[in-house]
C-alpha cells in the first residue's frame, strides 16, 4: 500500500530533496577548486561501510576511500608544481598553496537529476550525469578531455544531515576535445619539462570489478546504472555499494 505523508512530511521531504541537490551542488564546485582534499569530511558519512565505484572496482571501506583522495590530492600537487616549473616567470614565486591546481580544469555540472528520499526519511538515493569537460596533464603538457559519466549516490541521514554512503561515478566519455570520440586517441609531442607526468597514476581500487568500460566503437550497449524509485527503508530497494 501507498505511504500517504501529511503537509508536515511533504514539506520535509521537499527539504530533503533540495538538501541533496544543494550537496551535489557544492561537490561539484568543489571538483573546479580542486578541493580533494577536503571532500571525504565535508561529504561522506562518518560510517565505515562507506565505498566509492569506479569503472574499475571499489574503494571499499573508509581507509580505501580515504586513499583514493589521497591519491587524487597527491596528483593535483605533482602537476600543480610541474607547471610551477615550466612557467617560472608566472609561478616560481608562488607557495605550494596559492599553485593548488594552477592551470587545471575540472568542470563537472551535474544534470537530469532522479531523487528518491525514502519513506522512512533515513536514507536516498540520486542518479545525475556529468557532462564536462578537463585537463590532464600529459608528457606533452595539458590536455582538454571530454567527460560524460554518471553519478550514483546512496545517501543516508547522519546527525540531521545529509552525507554520501555508497557512491558510483562512472565515466562514460573519456576522450580528448577536438577528436572523435571513436578514433585512435591523438597525444601530443613529449616535452621533458613534463616527463614525469608519465608517472602520475590513478589510485587503484581494493575491490577489482569491472562496473562500466568507457565508450568505443567496439563496447556493447551498456544500460545506464539504475534509475531512483520510491522506497519506504532501504532494505527494500537495491544499493549503489559493493553489495548490490
Amino acid at each position: 500500500m501507498k505511504r500517504v505523508f501529511t503537509a508536515e512530511e511533504k514539506l520535509s521531504r521537499w527539504e530533503d530533496t533540495r538538501e541533496i541537490k544543494n550537496l551535489v551542488g557544492r561537490m561539484s564546485t568543489d571538483y573546479v577548486l580542486k578541493e580533494e582534499r577536503n571532500m571525504l569530511a565535508r561529504y561522506w558519512s562518518a560510517r565505515e561501510d562507506i565505498c566509492l565505484g569506479v569503472n574499475t572496482g571499489f574503494f571499499s571501506g573508509r581507509e580505501a576511500v580515504a586513499a583514493y583522495y589521497a591519491a587524487e590530492e597527491a596528483k593535483i600537487a605533482a602537476e600543480s608544481a610541474m607547471l610551477q616549473a615550466a612557467f617560472p616567470k608566472e609561478l616560481g614565486e608562488k607557495s605550494a598553496e596559492e599553485i593548488h591546481g594552477v592551470g587545471m580544469m575540472d568542470y563537472k555540472p551535474v544534470d537530469t537529476g532522479v531523487i528518491e528520499v525514502a519513506g522512512d526519511g533515513k536514507t536516498a538515493k540520486g542518479l545525475w550525469m556529468i557532462r564536462g569537460s578537463y585537463s590532464k596533464l600529459t608528457t606533452g603538457g595539458p590536455m582538454a578531455y571530454w567527460e560524460w559519466s554518471w553519478l550514483a549516490i546512496d545517501f543516508v541521514r547522519e546527525a540531521g544531515e545529509w552525507k554520501i554512503w555508497h557512491q558510483r561515478y562512472l565515466r562514460e566519455i573519456d576522450r580528448p576535445c577536438g577528436y572523435s570520440f571513436v578514433e585512435e586517441e591523438h597525444a601530443y609531442a613529449p616535452r621533458p619539462e613534463f616527463a614525469a607526468a608519465a608517472e602520475l597514476k590513478d589510485a587503484v581500487p581494493n575491490v577489482a570489478v569491472p562496473l562500466r568500460e568507457t565508450y568505443s566503437a567496439h563496447r556493447a550497449f551498456a544500460p545506464s546504472p539504475e534509475v531512483p524509485v520510491p522506497y519506504d527503508t532501504f532494505a527494500e530497494t537495491f544499493s549503489y555499494g559493493l553489495e548490490q
